[in-house]
């Protein structure tokens, strides 16, 4: 989970979100119509906004499925299945979250509110594992609740960081090969070109970066 800065709210919602939200709660229907909350032109804007990543785990969903997720459930606040401040873009794994009567969004991170340091503070990681960083509660209702600690997810991290651990290790080759005992400019771009905010699974690799100390 990183940070991420709300992009404007789609034109189609500015347009239609009050005639759409009347007419689902004239409905009687449980669910708002997806084709609406999450038109392709919505997708876009939250694709766009979180560098085509799920807002929580920070999964790539490019090829992948990805939904349009209501922050504040639909059952908990049916008033907000339009708004845009209450939709945020996620993997199937974390859209599969803990209910709000069980652990309540504001018992938990949350990545349009929360900075990338409030977030470090709470998380943390031992190679592809998520942890609440020193037992903070709040880390570990937010790993709860969108099930960051799930084995599909660990899968995903550990294959990045195979392919980060590759590039360490053909640069230590180059060191050895090349009598230097320092990392080259190029090296040290490419290194931390892991943690940008555009790379999946950013935070684990600011993490695994910041603990070596490369």
């Amino acid at each position: 989970m990183r940070g991420f800065q709300r992009l404007p709210e789609p034109q189609i919602l500015i347009d239609r979100k009050n005639a759409w939200l009347t007419s689902f709660l004239a409905s009687g229907k449980k669910r708002p119509d997806s084709s609406k909350y999450a038109h392709n032109s919505i997708k876009i804007q939250l694709n766009s906004m979180s560098f085509n990543k799920c807002f929580y785990c920070e999964t790539k969903l490019k090829g992948k499925r990805k939904e349009v997720d209501h922050h504040i459930e639909v059952s908990v606040n049916p008033n907000l299945s339009y708004e845009w401040t209450n939709l945020y873009l996620s993997c199937d794994n974390c859209n599969n979250k803990i209910p709000h009567s069980t652990i309540s969004i504001n018992d938990t991170l949350n990545p349009c509110l929360n900075t990338d340091e409030e977030i470090m503070e709470h998380l943390t990681f031992q190679d592809e594992f998520i942890e609440a960083k020193n037992n903070s509660q709040l880390g570990l209702r937010t790993i709860q609740k969108y099930r960051l600690d799930t084995e599909i997810l660990d899968t995903r991290r550990l294959k990045s960081l195979k392919i980060f651990y590759k590039l360490i290790l053909e640069i230590k080759e180059n060191q050895i090969n090349e009598g230097r005992d320092f990392l080259t400019d190029e090296e040290i771009n490419a290194i931390n070109g892991f943690k940008v905010i555009n790379h999946s699974f950013s935070l684990m690799f600011s993490v695994l970066i910041e603990k070596f100390n490369f």
